[in-house]
């Protein structure tokens, strides 16, 4: 199960068109979502399921893979505009580039399946909200982007909004092997080096003999 606990961070301003809107502000985002012990938590993997994700994520980028094990194509394209509205493309990478909606559908249909019934629930809730903001429209990718802020900010305080964004968060800023985060975008904008490198001392201890051997 993934866990997210995004609620209690603040959104800058979206002067950008998108909920994020300086670099800066950006960073200071994705940094604090990286920091909460939430988001990045992902229990229940064992390194069969990494491996099997890692596969994934090749036939995904080799184009050998589009077809989608959860998401119908509506569904993967309405959730491919809402995450790059929170994670815009720019100057710097954001959702598309990171691969979440991908990672998201992989994660579903596998360590995740728990969270099927609340993401179509959250589709539901997606689609209701276009219709009140623009009727004319079937579905949250083909309005405008002004329109697709439009109907975020009026679900925003929901069950709904933090769910699909808590799964484009976890998407941008997990591990690449899980199929998201593609070339490490998401650690190279928050400063992120995955050194995964412990050198000796490991503690006090290790320390206070290496002093006596001087």
């Amino acid at each position: 199960m993934i866990l997210f606990g995004l609620n209690q961070i603040k959104i800058p301003g979206c002067a950008r068109g998108g909920f994020l809107d300086t670099n800066q502000s950006r960073r200071l985002f994705l940094g604090q979502a990286g920091a909460s012990l939430g988001l990045l938590w992902l229990g229940s993997l064992t390194p069969d399921l990494v491996a099997q994700a890692h596969a994934h994520a090749q036939q995904t980028a080799s184009g050998a893979g589009k077809s989608y094990r959860f998401f119908t194509p509506e569904q993967a394209a309405d959730f491919d505009a809402f995450s790059a509205q929170i994670i815009p493309t720019d100057d710097t990478p954001g959702a598309r580039e990171a691969n979440v909606v991908h990672f998201t559908d992989y994660v579903l249909s596998t360590v995740d399946r728990d969270q099927q019934a609340q993401m179509n629930d959250a589709f539901k809730t997606l689609h209701e909200q276009v219709a009140r903001t623009a009727s004319e429209k079937t579905s949250f990718a083909a309005l405008t982007s002004a329109q697709q802020i439009e109907v975020m900010k009026a679900m925003e305080k929901t069950p709904a909004f933090q769910l699909l964004r808590g799964f484009t968060m976890t998407g941008f800023l997990c591990d690449p092997a899980l199929g998201g985060n593609k070339d490490k975008v998401g650690w190279k904008l928050i400063g992120f080096e995955d050194l995964f490198l412990y050198k000796p001392p490991f503690g006090y201890y290790d320390a206070y003999y290496d002093e006596g051997k001087a």
